[in-house]
């Protein structure tokens, strides 16, 4: 199980953020974000532990510092305005706001990472037809270990993710272009009731002689 979140305190402007995993009805590993490092709650973990420290995290640590607080304050934002509506004061809204799955909006993000060569191309479709709009798709990044990742995000509204089918298409040398399709009934056997903002993950690796490509595909419910 997975669970990760964040906080904003309204008055002060101040963040939290965590990730936390468990096994079997037990913690399992844990994210210091101030310092960048997986804390093992178990024996067991402490192997995986030093091989995620040795990894990078920049996914959770701009998830978790970055986006998750823009949907933080999305949220507020378009709560207000459902509150605004229905003629409630806007004061009677928490100073401190933890964000949950309201789905004003869903974000999709398709990050492929480990990949080399370094020229790829990453786009989402709606219903096998490509996407300009509402797609931010970041720069290439390279790696520690000299391969290189990049990502692209969707942003879309409840009535229209239920509306049609989603997908994630990542064209690299290694390969034939992969094509990650994600529904809502995915989404709904993922989540974990009470989790906050919820990362859902589908992930592919690919391995040939003319590179490699690792895609992982994640679901940020707002």
């Amino acid at each position: 199980m997975c669970r990760s979140g964040c906080i904003l305190n309204d008055e002060t402007g101040a963040t939290e953020g965590y990730i936390q995993f468990g096994y079997d009805g037990e913690d399992f590993m844990s994210l210091d974000l101030k310092n960048l490092s997986w804390i093992a709650a178990t024996r067991q973990a402490e192997i995986i532990k030093k091989k995620w420290n040795k990894a990078d995290d920049d996914f959770w640590k701009k998830y978790l510092t970055d986006e998750c607080v823009v949907w933080i304050k999305k949220s507020v934002m378009y709560g207000n305005m459902s509150l605004e509506r229905k003629g409630t004061s806007h004061r009677e809204t928490q100073s401190r706001t933890v964000i949950s799955r309201d789905q004003f909006y869903k974000s999709l993000v398709c990050h492929a990472t480990g990949f080399y060569p370094e020229k790829v191309n990453i786009s989402w479709q709606k219903d096998g037809q490509d996407l300009d709009e509402d797609v931010d798709v970041g720069e290439t990044l390279s790696n520690h270990d000299r391969t290189f990742q990049k990502r692209a995000e969707l942003t879309v509204t409840p009535d229209v993710w239920k509306k049609n089918q989603f997908s994630c298409v990542v064209e690299h040398k290694s390969g034939d272009p992969i094509h990650m399709i994600l529904t809502e009934e995915k989404i709904r056997t993922n989540i974990s009731p009470g989790t906050g903002v919820t990362a859902i993950k589908w992930k592919i690796c690919r391995r040939t002689n003319n590179g490699s490509v690792v895609v992982v595909c994640r679901v940020l419910v707002a």
